[in-house]
């Protein structure tokens, strides 16, 4: 499928424009649009704006609040946060913010995060955290995708992880991975390329491994390290639906159905680094344990060890006017802002 270069400011002003078309405030919009944005800058584009017409829609149906009224209750260093079903992205946005906030007064921060919806890219606030002196974790549990080990019937959500910290002249460290083999979206956008996934993915509806990538859209996903990442997928559900007060994956819709309001879950975990150490002590061990990682023997035809989040930061720094998406993402965006009556 076609790829197109598209200016990230532009983008960036349409994706706003047609969610404020759904009732969603201008700053909100921006912030959505923002983390979406950053996610194909980062080569990240299953969590993309090839997500934005799918949020539009669920906006015009009712399913998503556009004015959330998020709700926090603070007992000690735990945050309990209802998103009264706002976007993701705004309900995790306003919680890191208090986070944050309490993390450089008391240290360290647990919120447990019920009633939101899909938050994008996880590493997005991991990472953001990172910037300002935090180490920090995100997860998210997500509608029903990926059966138990063992078993057929998608009942756990791809449920993903972001962990990140400063890294002085590395940027930041970030991993940020689905508890299933691959995420969901990267499965549909391969789907809507045509494209074959790598076997291991996936599976069909009646449980066989495949690599078509739209037979595997209908059956379930398979789980990152098999048993490992099933439990993982469960530890998940745990923070973000048991200690939240909120849905477990199998209770809740998936952000492709339009039939309930999503339910979702998260949970995020900070840790303010100079109330333990030496803010440049811990940069700079940082930087010498990469440095020896990179320079540690390598396996015959690699060329490069990669430390999490490298690969990423350096398309980012290649972004800074344009990003590449698929031309039907962009035809999708403008055929929605038409049929919502907006001209473009």
């Amino acid at each position: 499928m076609a790829k197109v270069k598209v200016n990230k400011k532009e983008l960036f002003e349409l994706s706003s424009k047609l969610l404020a078309m759904y009732g969603v405030p201008e700053e909100d919009a921006r912030t959505v649009a923002a983390s979406l944005i950053d996610a194909d800058a980062r080569g990240i584009s299953s969590h993309g704006v090839v997500r934005l017409v799918q949020y539009a829609e669920r906006l015009k149906k009712g399913l998503v609040n556009p004015k959330p009224e998020i709700r926090t209750e603070r007992f000690g260093c735990l945050l309990s946060v209802d998103g009264d079903n706002g976007l993701g992205q705004i309900v995790a946005m306003r919680t890191l913010e208090k986070c944050m906030e309490l993390a450089l007064e008391i240290g360290g921060v647990f919120a447990f995060i019920r009633a939101s919806n899909h938050f994008g890219a996880a590493g997005y606030y991991t990472r953001m955290a990172a910037e300002r002196g935090y180490a920090a974790f995100a997860t998210s549990n997500a509608g029903p995708s990926v059966p138990p080990y063992g078993g057929i019937e998608p009942m756990l959500g791809t449920n993903p992880f972001s962990f990140s910290f400063p890294a002085g002249k590395y940027g930041d460290f970030t991993i940020d991975c689905a508890t299933s083999a691959a995420a969901k979206g990267k499965i549909r956008l391969y789907a809507r390329e045509g494209k074959e996934i790598p076997l291991g993915w996936a599976m069909d509806a009646d449980g066989n491994d495949t690599t078509d990538a739209a037979k595997a859209v209908l059956g379930g996903l398979l789980p990152m390290g098999w048993h490992k990442g099933y439990g993982l997928a469960m530890a998940t559900d745990v923070l973000c639906g048991l200690l939240s007060g909120g849905k477990l994956s199998h209770e809740s819709e998936s952000m492709y159905g339009c039939s309930a309001a999503a339910g979702t879950g998260h949970f995020f975990w900070l840790v303010r680094i100079d109330k333990l150490t030496d803010v440049k002590l811990f940069e700079a061990r940082a930087e010498a344990w990469f440095d020896e990682l990179k320079a540690s023997r390598r396996r015959p035809g690699v060329d490069e060890i990669l430390i999490p989040g490298e690969i990423e930061n350096r398309l980012f720094a290649k972004s800074e006017e344009t990003i590449e998406i698929p031309e039907s993402v962009v035809c999708d965006i403008k055929n929605a802002m038409c049929e919502g009556g907006c001209s473009i």
